[in-house]
């Protein structure tokens, strides 16, 4: 019976990973508050389209400085980052394995925990003090990650002259009101 038991907890529990991949690929996530898909953007620089959401894809075309084009969909993909956990807050106790992949925004992320993927509250942003690696207010702090948060966001886009591809959405971007 025990046995039984053991068996039904691990399916009610989810799949369990038995390596963290060396790149989480998040699909559909958004890295921060505010995030969104669907909305109007306008380049900075000239922004290179790839045909897969990679650097060493094909590049199919280029959103000239000043061009805007529409986010469809995206993609998160982080270097998993280990969060040391330095005392019991809900789930989290120290010792536990716990890897950060996504964050959310208003300190909220998605995590490796103990094998298990879920949402977590972290109580901090990877943008706050100590560079991603402390949060602001101790009494909210109950980790701490162990190198800062390395991710990059990719979108899918469609822009103005009708290229659809993939752009790393950085610094060479930003997003605009529409027109009604």
């Amino acid at each position: 019976m025990r046995f039984v038991t053991a068996i039904l907890a691990a399916i009610i529990a989810g799949p369990a990973l038995s390596e963290i991949p060396k790149v989480y690929i998040d699909t559909g996530a958004c890295p921060g508050e505010g995030c969104g898909y669907n909305n109007l953007y306008k380049a900075k620089v000239d922004v290179s389209i790839f045909e897969e959401p990679s650097t060493s894809s094909t590049s199919v075309g280029i959103v000239s400085a000043g061009d805007t084009f529409i986010s469809k969909s995206g993609e998160v993909h982080t270097i998993p980052t280990r969060f040391d956990v330095r005392r019991e807050s809900g789930p989290f106790k120290p010792g536990d394995e716990v890897y950060v992949v996504t964050y959310f925004g208003e300190g909220h992320f998605r995590v490796f925990h103990n094998g298990e993927l879920i949402s977590a509250d972290l109580g901090f942003s990877p943008w706050g003090g100590g560079a991603g690696k402390t949060c602001d207010k101790a009494e909210y702090c109950f980790g701490r990650l162990a190198e800062e948060l390395e991710f990059t966001w990719w979108l899918l886009v469609l822009s103005e002259t009708g290229l659809e591809g993939w752009i790393v959405a950085d610094a060479s971007i930003r997003q605009v009101e529409r027109k009604s």
